[in-house]
């Protein structure tokens, strides 16, 4: 969305506008008879006047010139203007000049009006040029010197209200890039924190302990899987993206665990296609965070399991469960929700979306080609 640059930013637009043209304005009307010292003294009020009325009006067309310019985003696009093309230099163009002719007629009127109060004040003292004794193709060459630099200046306000947008875009966009590269930072910190925490591995031993002894061959395969999702999270914790097969491999050795820890209380059950998991990839560990988020949020019990889905859907992966609230219900903090949609927003235009429907909470997540 393009934003109307604020009253500050017009201001100093029409200060430049002053600094720039007042000077050879003046050069082009003062005639040479009155470049004296004590001329240019007594002429000072009316100066001053002058640069007072250019002053407002450049501050007015500016204001005029950015509405004009953000109706031109609207209509071809907030890239319009910003780039080399013959249609927005044509516009560009008949703008200024619409703009150029009220200018002028309505500088001309404000500024006949100031420089009368002025007189009547102070009248000028110093030599008058006396219009009729200066050829016909003078005053003409005068006239038209002045309309043009009225073009020259609205064409100026024109594309120095571009640039000041174009900035402030510039801005905008790093100070984005820099808050979502900061949060993708923090996002993958604390991802990586949750997975190596000592409370996961001191479960997993305590269970592997008690495994031991009861079923060797499925403590073996504990082994297995612990060692395949430790190795897991310590290869892809540095990536942006991995393949969506290598995620699902990981998320079945993880729940495996989590399945053996709670025995027949938990399931996990995952449809997506072999081809689906070839075609596209997803940011690591964002399906483990969002299992870990359900199991800590719901009861679960041999007669209640509690049952996780993770399907495919179009260019999306959705995961769903049935909200089965618990008797002490987590302190939640959004934390995971927040760091998972903030690590696409780094990756892609499109949006994680979350929430509850029809008794479930529901999370789809953009599949990246």
């Amino acid at each position: 969305m393009i934003n109307r640059l604020t009253s500050k930013q017009k201001w100093q637009l029409a200060i430049r506008l002053l600094l720039l043209y007042a000077p050879l304005l003046l050069y082009v009307n003062l005639p040479e008879a009155a470049r004296t010292a004590d001329t240019l003294l007594d002429g000072l009020p009316y100066f001053l006047g002058f640069s007072v009325v250019a002053l407002g009006m450049y501050f007015i067309w500016i204001n005029a010139t950015d509405l004009i310019q953000r109706q031109l985003f609207r209509w071809f696009g907030e890239e319009f203007l910003l780039e080399f093309n013959w249609l927005a230099l044509l516009l560009a163009i008949l703008v200024s000049l619409g703009l150029a002719m009220l200018y002028i007629l309505a500088f001309h009127v404000i500024l006949q009006g100031i420089f009368t109060v002025i007189h009547y004040i102070r009248p000028f003292t110093g030599p008058k040029p006396d219009p009729s004794t200066l050829p016909a193709e003078a005053l003409a060459y005068v006239q038209r010197a002045n309309n043009g630099f009225s073009v020259v200046i609205m064409l100026s306000a024109f594309y120095l209200t571009i640039n000041a947008r174009a900035y402030q875009q510039l801005k905008n966009v790093q100070l984005k890039a820099e808050r979502l590269e900061k949060e993708a930072a923090l996002s993958q910190f604390e991802a990586l924190k949750n997975q190596l925490s000592p409370h996961f591995l001191f479960n997993s031993l305590s269970i592997l302990t008690s495994l031991i002894h009861e079923d060797v061959d499925l403590s073996e395969q504990f082994i297995k899987h612990l060692s395949k999702a430790y190795r897991y999270i310590l290869e892809q914790r540095d990536q942006n993206l991995v393949l969506l097969k290598t995620e699902l491999e990981f998320i079945q050795a993880y729940t495996f665990l989590l399945q053996i820890r709670f025995e027949n209380k938990f399931q996990v059950s995952v449809d997506v296609p072999q081809e689906v998991q070839q075609q596209y990839r997803i940011a690591p560990l964002s399906l483990q965070m969002l299992v870990e988020n359900a199991v800590k949020h719901n009861r679960m019990s041999v007669r209640e399991p509690l049952q996780v889905r993770i399907y495919s859907q179009g260019e999306e992966l959705v995961i769903d469960n049935r909200i089965q609230p618990r008797d002490q219900p987590e302190f939640s903090t959004g934390v995971g929700l927040r760091n998972i949609t903030n690590r696409y927003a780094l990756l892609t235009d499109r949006r994680v979306e979350y929430g509850e429907q029809a008794g479930n909470f529901i999370v789809k997540i953009p599949l990246i080609v």
